[in-house]
């Protein structure tokens, strides 16, 4: 015969179970990270690149063009989905590289279980936008935290560095057009002429890709 449950019996299911990290109580206080690890010398400007006389009367017409395009595009408000201020605000600002910094401070205790290499990349452009954006648009950063056993915690972060990114910083400002953000319309089809204009005359290599 089939016995019938009783109408007090409980399920007990692994949601029911009690968690087994111990999460700290707030409000607490955010730690500081030590100034000691800070760099100890700001990175040094970009140096001029050395064009010949040609080379800088393009560039600087081309400059001139670009501006023009710039401000004929920030006449119209840009979308959501191209407005750097919407697509790297908050969470999603940009941060500079940060050297290794060894024993961090820890709100509460890490179990000795984990030892490893936490790692995720985020988008993180390194100039300031000149026009439209999009968070898929940046430069590319590793982020990368160590935990070593016990309480020991380090942290660093660096660019990714591409081709993009390299003849950038020499320049020490954005020249290579941005796939989603700025590439649309009549202004994304005089963003490419300009960026190959300047590969035409040397002032930026776009043989290796981007």
């Amino acid at each position: 015969s089939v016995r019938k449950p009783t109408r007090g019996a409980k399920i007990h299911c692994a949601l029911h179970s009690p968690s087994v990290l111990t999460l700290p109580k707030r409000p607490f206080q955010t730690p500081t990270l030590p100034k000691t690890d800070s760099p100890a010398h700001p990175p040094a400007p970009p140096l001029p690149p050395h064009w010949n006389l040609l080379q800088k009367a393009a560039a600087q017409a081309l400059d001139a063009m670009e501006s023009a395009l710039v401000s004929r595009e920030r006449q119209h408000p840009l979308p959501k989905t191209a407005d750097p201020r919407v697509q790297i605000a908050g969470n999603f600002a940009p941060v500079p590289e940060q050297p290794v910094r060894h024993n961090l401070p820890v709100t509460g205790t890490i179990p000795e279980c984990i030892n490893g290499v936490y790692v995720r990349n985020g988008a993180n452009p390194l100039h300031e936008p000149l026009g439209g954006h999009h968070l898929f648009d940046g430069d590319g950063m590793i982020h990368a935290v160590a935990l070593n056993g016990g309480n020991s915690a380090s942290y660093a972060c660096r660019f990714t560095e591409t081709q993009r990114l390299v003849q950038e910083r020499d320049l020490g400002r954005p020249v290579f057009p941005k796939a989603i953000g700025e590439l649309h319309g009549h202004l994304g089809i005089a963003r490419l002429m300009l960026f190959y204009a300047r590969g035409l005359f040397g002032l930026v290599d776009h043989s290796h890709g981007t």
